[in-house]
Formats: C-alpha cells, structure tokens, sequence
C-alpha cells in the first residue's frame, strides 16, 4: 500500500494545481465561447465516477498481475527495472502511449469497443474538467496498459510511479482544455487541444487518436489537420441522450 499512498498523494497533489492552472488559462485564453455551466453536473457525476471506477480497476489489475504475472518475465525485465528513473519515466509515458493509441483506434473501429467509449463522446462542450467522462470498461481497459507497463514492465519506484502518473494527469487536463495555443514545431511531436478537439467533433471523429504525442497519427495514416477545422466545430454524438442510454453508456456495455 506504500507504493499506493505515495503515488496517490503526488497525483492529487498535481491535480489541483492543474484545475487552479488550467482554469486561469481557460478564463484568459478560450479557444471557443462555453457554457460549461449546462454539463457540470453531469461532469462532476462523471469525474466522481471515473476517479472511483480508476482506482478500482488500478486495484484489480495490480493486485492480478501480483499474482498472476509469470516471474520468469518479471526477471527478463529486470534490466528495464535498473534504468535510471528519468530514462524509466521516458520510456513508460512512450510505451504506454503508444499502446492507448492502438486502443483508442480500436475502441473507434468496432462496435463492442465503441460502446466503451462511446460516452466519453458524448461531451459537447470541451473543457478542463470534460476529460474525465469515461465508462467503467473504458476505466478497466486502459488501466491495463497503464499499470502493467510501468509497475511490472518498468518497476517504477512509488515516487517514479507518482511522476508518470502526473504526467498522465497533465495530459488529461491539456488535451480536453479550452484554450488558444500555439506550441510552434512540438506540433509535430505531440498533441495540442486543438489537435484533440478535432477528435471530439461529430464528423471526423475517427482521426487524430493520440493521447500525449501526435507522431502515431502521422505515422499510420490517422492525422487530420486541425487547421482545417473551424474552432465552432460541433462536438459531440449529435443524438438524444435519454436516461436509460446514459446509464449503459456509463457502465460501457
């Protein structure tokens, strides 16, 4: 549970140093005039949600993978273990990103994974606090990769684990936040909202699939330019959503 506590409190910290961020930047740079007041409640329902359906599916799979994990793999690995922490972080945040993006191309490519994701679709306003609409399978699938890769592939100590994940938190506040910038040539190496908020708009919602870096969706064919997408875009599924497809959208099924 150290390694938990440790982790945890590093994350919670980064946070809500990211919500008084975030925030400030949305108040002074907006991308795109909001009413991010029609959605708060379903988002902090979603946010509570998701925080609690994350930590339970980290729990599962880290407590599986403790048991189940076959220890001839875990000492092949133990060189990857013995890297320096900054090479280990670097090395987790590449790998686990490039695992999220074939995952999230996959979840936009049949119709079972579809469903996992299909919620986290249903925002209409992007913003910082909007990220955090995920379903309960959305939650358990990418905390596979997530927890597998940096705790048994990587063995990251508590702190180096609080760092990664932070930077995990970091991305999920920068790439659904309503602001204007210009991050220059990084363009082309990682993710930026408008980048993402092409992601997010009714039609052409099967491109740009990166979660941190832009470069899968260069290299296997799945960027779109989002320079070629008025920042008005609509967002969303363009479809009613009654009470009881809310419901399954929120389990995943």
């Amino acid at each position: 549970m150290h390694l938990l506590e440790t982790s945890n409190a590093i994350q919670i910290a980064t946070f809500f140093l990211m919500v008084l961020t975030f925030g400030l930047l949305e108040k002074f740079r907006p991308a795109r005039e909001l009413n991010i007041w029609k959605d708060l409640k379903v988002d902090t329902l979603s946010f509570a949600l998701g925080v609690s359906l994350s930590m339970l599916c980290y729990t599962w799979t880290y407590n599986f993978c403790t048991i189940y994990f076959p220890s001839s793999a875990i000492k092949i690995w133990d060189t990857l273990g013995s890297l320096p922490s900054y090479l280990k972080i670097i090395f987790v945040i590449i790998t686990v990103d490039f695992c999220l993006y074939w995952l999230h191309r996959a979840q936009h490519s049949t119709e079972f994974l579809w469903r996992t994701h299909v919620w986290h679709h249903s925002i209409t306003e992007l913003y910082w606090f909007s990220g955090f609409r995920t379903s309960f399978l959305h939650s358990l699938l990418y905390n596979i990769p997530q927890t597998v890769i940096p705790m048994f592939v990587f063995k990251l100590t508590p702190i180096e684990a609080g760092i990664g994940y932070s930077v995990g938190i970091l991305v999920q506040f920068w790439e659904h936040t309503n602001i204007d910038v210009n991050i220059g040539f990084l363009k082309y190496i990682f993710i930026t909202p408008a980048y993402h908020r092409v992601h997010h708009s009714i039609n052409v919602r099967n491109t740009n699939y990166g979660t941190f870096f832009s470069i899968w969706d260069r290299i296997f064919g799945t960027y779109h330019n989002p320079n070629s997408v008025p920042k008005d875009v609509k967002l969303g599924l363009d479809e009613e959503l009654t009470p009881g497809k809310v419901a399954r959208m929120l389990t995943g099924l």
